[in-house]
């Protein structure tokens, strides 16, 4: 994983919606191995002969963690989208403040349609990882 401290310094209101994408993703991943236990419980009780309530109800807890571990995902997905969304904004914003600052001078040695191109590119890119 590649973290970019430069990027990080450039969302200050948003870094909790960062952190909390990443918890989701750790809660969903604690999720994904217990319904490996759970499955393994079912897979024993079966094998020892256990009643079939036992293992109905491991394979219930098996169930419940599947679909725990996927509504945890689409919300740690949901929220990365929105957060990248909104730093794309901020970026593009800034960018563009920095493009009028310069002024239509600043335009005359270089190609605006390469510029433009360049930097909306550059932030569609950021996206992509």
């Amino acid at each position: 994983m590649y973290f970019d401290t430069r990027l990080w310094m450039m969302m200050p209101g948003l870094r909790l919606r960062v952190a909390g994408a990443a918890g989701l993703g750790l809660l969903a991943m604690g999720f994904g191995v217990l319904r490996f236990v759970f499955l393994g419980r079912v897979l024993a009780l079966a094998f020892a002969g256990a009643a079939p309530r036992q293992v109905a109800l491991a394979a219930a807890g098996t169930v419940a963690c599947m679909l725990l571990r996927a509504w945890l995902d689409h919300r740690r997905v949901v929220l990365a989208q929105g957060t990248a969304g909104r730093v794309q904004s901020v970026l593009r914003a800034r960018l563009f403040d920095r493009i009028a600052e310069l002024g239509p001078a600043w335009f005359g040695a270089e190609r605006t349609g390469g510029v433009m191109l360049a930097v909306i590119d550059g932030v569609e890119q950021l996206h992509r990882w």
